[in-house]
């Protein structure tokens, strides 16, 4: 039994070693009807080439995107501050045709005809209402204005 394990053990390291070199090497041999190349030699004058090969693989030249990249960044954070600014911009615009046009409506309420004691109680609550438009008008404006500032310095500070 032992020495039948130990001939199936020496017969596999050699088929393992002869099929190790086989994968490294190939025979040429010319014949009469050609060049024939095989695994195994054809004949007796086959010529024994061996496959050499390497594990280095090639890749191209380090660069540092860092630069690019950086100036991408910088591009986009401007393009997105001058977006907000813009924003802001239409927001203080709206603003403004809100503001004209609740006064218009306040001062539309004076041209109706109305009788004296009726028209100076109106104009009473008219002025009411409007300081009340102008100081709501004068925060939000101030709210914007101080934004677009703010906005201002910083696309200044990314040029």
């Amino acid at each position: 039994m032992f020495k039948l394990f130990s001939c199936a053990f020496y017969i596999s390291c050699i088929l393992i070693s002869f099929n190790s070199n086989s994968a490294n090497t190939y025979y040429k041999c010319v014949t009469e009807k050609g060049t024939i190349f095989s695994q195994f030699p054809c004949d007796n004058n086959a010529t024994v080439y061996k496959i050499n090969t390497t594990t280095n693989q090639q890749c191209g030249p380090k660069v540092d995107y860092t630069k690019q990249l950086n100036e991408l960044e910088r591009e986009r954070l401007l393009n997105d501050l001058h977006a907000e600014l813009r924003s802001n911009n239409y927001k203080l615009s709206i603003l403004d045709r809100e503001k004209e046009r609740a006064e218009y409506k306040q001062q539309q309420r004076l041209n109706h005809i109305l009788a004296n004691d009726d028209k100076k109680r109106i104009t009473r609550d008219i002025t009411k209402k409007l300081k009340v438009i102008n100081k709501e008008y004068k925060k939000d404006v101030s709210a914007i204005t101080a934004r677009i500032k703010k906005l201002e310095k910083k696309i200044k500070s990314y040029q």
